[in-house]
């Protein structure tokens, strides 16, 4: 059975969706004005101030393991797991 160490929790909890998307899906960016983002995939889901928010699906969080969870449906440990490693999430196609 696959396990995160406690630090490993902390620090996947560290790495905020809008670092996370630059560093490794920049294509899945879109500014859409000074300080808000939201992705290409989905034009409701907005990031500003830290946080973001997908507003058609009324979900939303702080942090990247928030975001591959809830939004890339991602189990906790492999969310936590792909963070630590500085990997990108698999490639998904949305409908």
């Amino acid at each position: 059975m696959p396990y995160v160490t406690p630090e490993q929790v902390t620090q996947a909890k560290e790495i905020d969706l809008l670092s996370y998307l630059q560093q490794y899906e920049p294509q899945e960016l879109k500014r859409t004005a000074p300080h808000e983002y939201c992705t290409v995939s989905h034009d409701s889901l907005k990031i500003s101030n830290g946080k973001w928010h997908w507003f058609s699906r009324g979900i939303g969080g702080k942090t990247a393991l928030d975001y591959l969870i809830k939004v890339r449906d991602m189990g906790f440990v492999e969310a936590v797991q792909l963070l630590c490693e500085g990997r990108a999430a698999p490639a998904v196609s949305f409908q």
